[in-house]
């Protein structure tokens, strides 16, 4: 059953990922020409410093969603019901509080994002009305119930209406020259059509946590475990914003906000690659947490080391054909002068192959209760990432934040997480190290080959580009499965596979 939910998470993942690329071919080049590149840049900054409004729940989502994972594990109602109650309850006191925060960020939003004087108030409103999506932050807890039942495949469902909801308004209000504020109201419609979808799915429960958390605080057994993490959980979601939101703040504050749209969309295809590979993690780290619960431990190391392998065949499969073709995509997508260079492009499919690799040994930590362990390799890799992207923007222009975090990255977690994994799980750290080796042995010298056929013989047009893109990457597949799986693992993955179909048939 464990593998039937993630494959349809997976497979409904990558329905959702159809759709948003389909949309985004046709959607950008016209909200790119409505708004200019100042607008669409400073919509992107805009969207990166609200993001920072999420670390005010101080790491709550991420400690309730190991603790309703363990207790779905153990079949307990009434644990995962009291959770929930103090998940919406202290949700609710984040969104009072957000509010304040949406308003601060609007009296300075153009000391933050430094937009031309015509563009300021437009800045402000933006800011403003995204205070009406923080009045929905107490219904995250419903989102952490779905995905510690194992039900990711939902959830892509309605992140593709949201998708597609925000995608029509950020069209038509971009058309109708509502400018940034209408981005900003796009986004906040699509959030409440996502929250809706939720409630729909959970409607059974709802009434009764809704009346429980107004009547009174959940019993102190659930608020107890979930204060327990919820500081580890704040100092990971800390890092992690500041590793993953500060490049465009950087690029704006440092260069300028028009420079951020090149930025962005250059990284658009790498950024994909990368979403797609964290689905496995994000698909996985339920089913891992429940054999760790039940103490298979032989079972998740197997798992763990597969699942390795497969997020480094499938990244290398996506990113080698993405390096080798970005400069013609961008080109036909927004145009030449919109492309930011084969340097950006190559260290940003770098930094998504291992963040991907290391957000799956994370969600190992964080899915199971171990934050803590993690947190002092964390904490010193941002410092460093924040650091050297200042630094390397200063130096080098535009490629410096990505620089900054390829450099955090092989200074700190190459070596450290595979020896923390070994230490919490007892997977050997030379095993993962070489599950994500050998891959990349086999990718060097492709990637090479295949740069050297698109210089001679590389497709300009749609149709020729996605068809070498899809070759390049099939060929590569093929090779890995040959080569880089063994024997009983290609047995196993068919075994499963054939199960799934099966299940799927019946």
């Amino acid at each position: 059953m464990r593998t039937i939910r993630f494959i349809l998470t997976l497979v409904s993942h990558e329905a959702y990922t159809i759709i948003m690329v389909v949309v985004g071919l046709f959607a950008t080049p016209l909200i790119l020409h409505w708004l200019h590149d100042e607008r669409f840049g400073a919509f992107q900054v805009t969207t990166d410093w609200m993001g920072y409004l999420g670390l005010l729940e101080f790491g709550l989502g991420g400690a309730l969603m190991p603790l309703i994972a363990i207790s779905e594990a153990r079949r307990d109602e009434k644990s995962v019901h009291d959770l929930m109650v103090t998940g919406v309850r202290a949700y609710t006191k984040v969104a009072m509080v957000s509010v304040v925060g949406v308003v601060i960020l609007a009296l300075f939003a153009t000391r933050l994002i430094p937009v031309q004087p015509r563009y300021a108030s437009d800045l402000r409103y933006s800011f403003l009305i995204g205070g009406f999506g923080v009045l929905m932050i107490p219904l995250l807890p419903f989102r952490a119930l779905i995905e510690g039942r194992q039900q990711g495949y939902w959830l892509s469902a309605f992140l593709s209406a949201q998708s597609m909801t925000i995608t029509a308004g950020s069209l038509i209000l971009a058309w109708a020259g509502w400018g940034i504020t209408g981005q900003s109201v796009a986004v906040v419609v699509g959030a409440a059509v996502f929250n809706a979808a939720l409630l729909w799915l959970c409607r059974s429960e709802v009434p009764s946590i809704f009346l429980d958390a107004i009547k009174g605080p959940a019993p102190e057994a659930a608020r107890s475990d979930v204060r327990k993490l919820n500081l580890p959980t704040f100092v990971l979601n800390l890092c992690g914003r500041v590793s993953l939101l500060t490049d465009n703040i950087v690029v704006s504050g440092l260069l300028s906000p028009a420079l951020v749209t090149p930025f962005v969309l250059t990284q658009r295809l790498t950024s994909l690659a990368q979403r797609e590979l964290q689905t496995i993690g994000n698909a996985s780290w339920a089913a891992l947490a429940e054999l760790s619960a039940q103490g298979r431990k032989e079972v998740f190391a197997r798992r763990l080391l597969e699942l390795t392998r497969v997020v480094a065949v499938l990244g290398l499969a996506a990113l080698v054909p993405i390096v080798a073709f970005n400069r013609q995509f961008v080109s036909l997508w927004v145009g030449g002068g919109r492309y930011a260079g084969d340097l950006i492009t190559a260290l940003a499919a770098v930094n998504g192959l291992l963040q991907a690799i290391f957000s799956l040994w994370g969600w190992c930590a964080t899915g199971t209760g171990q934050i803590r362990r993690i947190l002092p390799m964390t904490i010193v890799q941002t410092a460093l990432n924040l650091v050297l992207s200042i630094t390397f923007t200063f130096a080098f222009g535009l490629a410096g934040p990505l620089l900054g975090t390829t450099a955090a990255f092989m200074a700190v977690s190459v070596w450290y997480m595979p020896m923390l994994m070994s230490e919490m799980f007892e997977v050997p750290a030379s095993r993962l190290i070489y599950c994500v080796a050998a891959p990349i042995a086999l990718a060097l010298p492709y990637a090479a080959v295949i740069d050297w056929l698109v210089r001679s013989y590389g497709a300009t047009g749609w149709i020729g580009i996605a068809y070498q893109m899809l070759s390049v990457a099939v060929v590569y597949l093929l090779l890995a499965w040959l080569v880089v799986f063994h024997p009983e693992e290609r047995a196993s993955l068919m075994s499963r596979f054939r199960m799934v179909l099966r299940a799927a048939t019946a």
